[in-house]
């Protein structure tokens, strides 16, 4: 009887709790708001033709003032969900996400060339925000399946991306910036490819095959900090050496000293 209770007592105890929790919104909003996202132009982004093949990609721009614009392709989409991780938002005390600068370009034409972004227009679009498990989901409805652009804004403050399963995934670095060193960071998982684009910066490319992580993980950094790094190192090393010549030189002649003071008291 006594056993049972207890049982009851630690069932009661684990609800409280987890109404507790959702109270207090730890667990998140499940429940779709709707949303008013802050429009943008698309002069402001880069809308550049997929890769041969790839009609499911989004391409990450980074910014060295901690910002990151992205572009999405799509191809006859009805809908589209956005994946944010909240700690990548400046405001995660805002209810909603710190995103903006929305543009929505398409056409209904399945077979529409992205190549010529001019030839598309804006799209109406309904959409709603829910946070739930640690991230920010933006949710666009579109009034019929278009082929286009969607493309968006928000801050950066972990370099750490959301990889959603079967979406191409590029990470374009900051001009001057590099990534991947095995010691300033390696990059998990590595890519499948790695090029230099007309501007010299460095794109990462992660192809839509299922990721064995959730997450892709860039650590970048200005391209001479290793160079940098490299010079400290051999200063230090330099600096190392020299003092240990100087106090062998050192223990040397005391020794010697020692020696020839033993010697003196011999004679």
């Amino acid at each position: 009887m006594l056993h049972n209770f207890k049982h009851l007592k630690i069932l009661l105890i684990t609800v409280l709790l987890i109404f507790a929790l959702s109270g207090s919104g730890c667990l998140g909003n499940k429940t779709p708001e709707p949303i008013d996202l802050e429009p943008g132009h698309p002069s402001g982004y880069e809308l550049d033709s997929p890769p041969d093949d790839v009609t499911n990609l989004t391409t990450f721009f980074l910014f060295a003032n901690k910002t990151i614009k992205a572009v999405t392709i799509i191809t006859n989409t009805p809908s589209l969900d956005i994946f944010i991780p909240v700690d990548m938002s400046r405001s995660t005390t805002k209810k909603e996400p710190d995103i903006g600068d929305i543009v929505v370009l398409g056409s209904s034409s399945p077979l529409a060339d992205h190549s010529n972004p001019s030839a598309f227009s804006n799209v109406s679009f309904n959409s709603t925000y829910t946070s739930s498990q640690g991230k920010n989901t933006i949710h666009f409805d579109f009034t019929q399946p278009i082929t286009g652009f969607v493309a968006y804004s928000y801050a950066l403050e972990q370099s750490q991306f959301l990889l959603s399963r079967n979406e191409t995934v590029i990470v374009v670095l900051p001009e001057g910036y590099d990534a991947g060193n095995f010691i300033l960071g390696p990059l998990r998982p590595k890519p499948d490819s790695r090029s230099i684009d007309i501007d010299g910066r460095v794109r990462l490319q992660w192809d839509a095959t299922p990721p064995i992580h959730n997450y892709i993980n860039v650590k970048y950094y200005k391209s001479s900090l290793p160079t940098i790094m490299g010079i400290m190192v051999i200063i230090l090393g330099a600096a190392g050496l020299a003092t240990a010549i100087y106090f062998n030189s050192q223990i040397r002649k005391l020794r010697q000293m020692r020696e020839s003071m033993e010697s003196d008291v011999k004679k």
